[in-house]
């Protein structure tokens, strides 16, 4: 019963402060500028502002951390943030409490929310702890596999999707799910930007797979070279 009202009195509190955030201008829902700023980095063949405007409602719990991941990638002065929140603790428990989220010029970006937070309002808020906290260049000076991965988004292009560039057959499988799922659902937005960015692209799914089946028999012939040296 005490923790009923322990629960009760900490969601009361958060509402109003939620509340007085909006109120105040220390509450604000990510702007086009922000999304146009995460149009031009990419990753699994979209820009990342589709995949933080209209991909959300496809993933499950968990994905804040590769969510705002992919904001880190796009702000070179981002930290990324991981920590526990008070609000998932006392919602899903402790084993449930972790949340992923980055911090730039004094704002919390959550990638769940999709909203813009003072800092000193967030952490008044979600109460978090366990916090650790990494800058781009400590996450490129872990370890090797990181900065090439780091490397290769942040040096990925829109020409590298479009015809005879160096991932155009990535889009093999992920362009057809996500067409998919903007036919399927009720979002024109979703539809416009996507069309408006394979257009930008020049997708033409037959000629992609086309591209994909000459890189496979290139592969092959180059493996059929080694057999008869060996």
């Amino acid at each position: 019963m005490f923790d009923n009202i322990k629960k009760g009195l900490y969601f009361s509190k958060m509402q109003l402060l939620l509340k007085k955030g909006v109120e105040d201008g220390n509450i604000l829902p990510f702007d086009e500028e922000f999304y146009e700023k995460m149009s031009h980095t990419y990753i699994s063949c979209l820009p990342v502002s589709i995949h933080m405007k209209y991909l959300k409602p496809i993933v499950g719990p968990g994905k804040c951390y590769d969510r705002s991941l992919y904001m880190f990638f796009c702000f070179p002065n981002a930290v990324l943030v991981r920590g526990d929140n008070k609000d998932l603790e006392l919602r899903y428990g402790k084993e449930n409490a972790g949340h992923g989220w980055i911090e730039m010029n004094g704002y919390c970006y959550d990638p769940t929310l999709l909203l813009r937070f003072k800092k000193e309002t967030y952490y008044e808020i979600y109460k978090p702890y366990n916090i650790s906290k990494t800058t781009t260049e400590e996450y490129k000076n872990c370890c090797d596999s990181n900065k090439q991965f780091y490397e290769d988004i942040v040096n990925t292009e829109l020409s590298d999707f479009q015809p005879n560039g160096r991932k155009r057959t990535d889009l093999c499988v992920m362009i057809p799910l996500v067409k998919g799922i903007a036919e399927m659902g009720t979002d024109d937005n979703f539809k416009k930007e996507l069309d408006d960015y394979l257009k930008l692209i020049q997708y033409d799914e037959r000629q992609v797979y086309e591209e994909m089946n000459q890189v496979f028999q290139k592969c092959l012939e180059e493996e059929s070279k080694k057999s008869r040296k060996m």
